[in-house]
């Protein structure tokens, strides 16, 4: 850039204090005072009474210089060459193939500007204009222009940052660099995809509308096509779900959607990988999906059975197909905990309840649990009944029964329910309308098991009104029996006092099933105020029965009781499981997700858990993140409530990651560690939607007093800069107010102090 000589004005303006009239009214009183009492000639020689006139003038001048309040203003002209930036996309989406004759998007935008170079050396040769010149992908880099050579492109070549397009970021740097110059004009060629992690992900329109604000015009240039990418043919998994926790030798479900594109009427195989003991992975199941259109989306369903525990990677892997441009997108993984000593239970349900969802809540949240749910509609009775072999199939530590008739199902999924009870697994019948001897239960397969005699000629039909002799009226008050109170289902404090005044103040229940006449075998674990058994057990072979006549514990949730409500739930069903008398605590840790894109934040959860489902508050926890590069770090956790929080920052690094905790309780010797293993994955985000954005370009463009232009109109944008104003003008402003500035109170003071010290001295006072 050449500046012209400066051009300098200089003026001084006044504010006086009031109005002129006043000040020139003070200014003839101190005048009058000046003159009118002079000091005293036959006292001081003329010297001294010339030095005191003198002290008191200046004082005089400067209290009468505030008064106007002077301003000094220095006002500088310059006459400045504009600057005209052109911003070439180097991104990898500009390699994508869709121009004529097969010839990339970046080829095109070279061969445009070269097509320029003309009007861009003549616009520099006039000496009005000055071209800088970048090109940018994730990060802006400056071109080495010559006197002949204003665009030096050469061959696209990859670079660390090609990655991403931040076309925002681009522009609001390069306009930074240049501050202090005046922008003539933007040139901005791209295919418009803005592709960008933060903190590049600037939205270009916030910038372009800072642009119009400045009067800086905006030219956009795009190339690619819009639809169709370029691509041709394309296979991606576009999701992937499935369980974080799976108990060993249990079934799987792995379920993802695969979206197909050029690719009509062909079968594209998809590939469930499953990681092994040694890191490696095998393949574990494999299908097949195709699509009538040039463009669909199938839904995929793949099974695993894990024969060993531990954390295992899965990766879902569509195979590559022939003149695919992007592989990237063909595979997806997660992680999956495989424990061994689950719980496993199956609930079948007649009545979608509000006692079901509280119920099914609460066990949800044990993750030592896992529980399958079936409901059987009981207004599709033509349909009983339901064939329960695939379920039976799994070995299930627990059976649940709710509100639902015997009817419903088959007499051979009852026998083996029976034999499974008998050979160690436990069954819970819960109270409703049609349960028990209202639902036929007495009369069933699974008559044997229940603890009370039956009664054959109980059962309530379903188009009959509610029998009021099989049922108890509200409001009911649950408590232990004396004589079996201290069974672990019933626990609810730390003693047999706590627990019984826990009870004692728990909500009333709505009413009740008649549970009949007890077997010799049976305990009734809990009773009604007047003794009528509410909660009965006994055992059947190797397992375990319990009858829960009520139906409306949800009202404890509402009422203030849901850890109550939790406690009791849990324990009953581990009571039937017989993992009632386990006393280890576990270690458990959560995270918020299992893939991530680079630089998202991780929350996740960690704590102890009791065998009671209570959290532990007497622990100290760490957690340390580990990258894919070895390097590892403290992250900071916060107790919250029994458990711990902490956030993971700065995952950039693609690839598996991997959390540790470590807690310790009071007087532990070797802490206790949970670990997780998290993905950051690096989506190729100029491939993997590789379409130009001619919108974008044009918003950028109309924002301004710019405008679209097609390539080979780029010259003439160099035409048309020609042709205005090639000196600028840039001003600069230096003011300055003596009046209020400390020199001059410094001057007023001086001068009244020095004269009055001098009266003084002389003896004038």
């Amino acid at each position: 850039m050449s500046d012209e000589a400066w051009l300098e004005e200089l003026t001084v303006g006044f504010d006086p204090v009031g109005s002129w009239a006043f000040v020139a009214l003070v200014t003839v009183a101190l005048a009058a005072v000046l003159f009118a009492v002079p000091p005293d000639r036959t006292r001081v020689g003329s010297g001294r009474r010339l030095l005191l006139v003198a002290l008191r003038l200046a004082a005089f001048l400067a209290l009468i210089a505030c008064m106007m309040r002077p301003t000094i203003v220095s006002s500088r002209k310059a006459r400045q060459q504009g600057v005209v930036l052109v911003l070439a996309d180097a991104s990898e989406s500009m390699t994508v193939a869709d121009g004529e004759g097969g010839r990339s998007r970046w080829e095109q935008l070279t061969a445009t500007l070269a097509a320029a170079k003309p009007g861009a050396r003549d616009l520099v040769a006039r000496g009005g204009f000055e071209i800088v010149a970048w090109t940018f992908d994730r990060e802006l880099r400056p071109l080495v222009a010559t006197e002949g050579e204003p665009f030096p492109l050469g061959p696209w070549s990859a670079a660390e940052t090609s990655g991403e397009t931040a076309i925002g970021g681009a522009l609001e740097e390069a306009v930074r660099s240049i501050a202090g110059r005046q922008i003539a004009g933007i040139v901005v060629l791209s295919d418009g995809a803005q592709h960008a992690y933060p903190p590049r992900d600037v939205p270009p329109q916030t910038v372009a509308r800072s642009l119009a604000e400045l009067g800086t015009p905006l030219w956009s240039v795009t190339f690619g096509q819009q639809r169709g990418g370029g691509q041709g043919r394309d296979a991606a998994i576009v999701n992937l779900a499935a369980a974080e926790t799976v108990y060993l030798e249990n079934l799987l479900e792995v379920a993802a959607r695969v979206r197909l594109e050029g690719l009509a009427g062909q079968a594209v195989a998809v590939v469930l990988l499953a990681e092994d003991d040694t890191g490696g992975f095998e393949e574990v199941a494999r299908t097949t999906v195709s699509t009538p259109g040039e463009v669909g989306e199938q839904p995929v369903r793949l099974e695993w059975t894990p024969r060993s525990l531990g954390e295992r990677k899965l990766t879902l892997r569509v195979e590559p197909q022939d003149g695919e441009v992007v592989l990237t997108n063909n595979e997806m993984s997660t992680f999956v905990n495989v424990i061994d000593g689950g719980l496993r239970a199956l609930y079948l349900e007649g009545a979608l309840r509000v006692e079901q969802r509280f119920l099914r809540r609460v066990l949800a949240s044990s993750p030592d649990m896992k529980v399958d749910f079936r409901w059987i509609d009981s207004g599709r009775r033509d349909r009983w009944p339901v064939d329960l072999g695939r379920q039976l199939a799994s070995p299930y530590d627990v059976f649940l029964i709710g509100d639902l008739d015997a009817a419903a199902l088959r007499p051979e999924d009852l026998r083996t329910i029976l034999e499974r009870v008998g050979a160690g697994a436990g069954i819970g019948f819960l109270g409703g309308f049609h349960s028990f001897e209202a639902g036929g239960w007495g009369s069933s397969a699974l008559g044997r098991l229940m603890p009370f005699e039956p009664d054959r000629l109980a059962r309530q039909a379903f188009d009959e009104p509610v029998r009021p002799g099989l049922h108890l009226p509200g409001p009911v008050r649950m408590l232990p029996d004396p004589r079996f109170g201290g069974i672990s289902i019933l626990r609810l404090g730390s003693d047999d006092a706590t627990t019984r005044a826990a009870w004692a103040e728990l909500p009333e229940l709505a009413g009740a099933n008649k549970l009949g006449r007890l077997v010799a075998s049976a305990q009734p674990l809990a009773v009604t105020a007047d003794g009528t058994p509410l909660l009965v057990a006994r055992d059947f072979g190797a397992g375990r029965v319990v009858a829960f006549a009520a139906d409306s514990t949800w009202r404890w949730v509402m009422q203030g009781a849901a850890e109550q409500h939790r406690r009791f739930w849990r324990q009953l069903v581990l009571w039937l499981a017989r993992k009632d008398d386990s006393e280890a605590d576990s270690l458990w840790l959560r995270l918020a997700q299992r893939r991530l894109p680079p630089g998202t934040p991780l929350e996740f959860d960690a704590g102890i858990t009791t065998a009671e489902g209570e959290g532990r508050r007497d622990i100290s926890l760490e957690a340390v993140v580990t990258s894919p590069t070895g390097q590892s770090r403290l992250v900071r956790v916060v107790p919250v409530g029994d458990a711990f929080s902490g956030t993971v920052t700065e995952c950039v690094e693609p690839g598996d990651w991997r959390l540790v905790v470590r807690a310790r309780r009071a007087g532990e010797a070797e802490p206790r560690e949970r670990s997780a293993r998290f993905t950051v994955y690096r989506q190729d985000l100029e491939l993997a939607n590789p379409r130009a954005n001619p919108l974008l370009m044009r918003q950028l463009a109309e924002a301004t007093s710019g405008g679209v232009r097609l390539p080979e109109e780029v010259p003439g944008i160099f035409e048309e800069l020609a042709e205005r104003p090639a000196v600028y003008e840039s001003r600069e402003q230096w003011i300055f107010s003596p009046w209020n500035t400390w020199p001059m109170l410094l001057l007023l003071a001086a001068c009244m102090i020095a004269e009055w010290y001098l009266r003084k001295k002389w003896g004038l006072v």
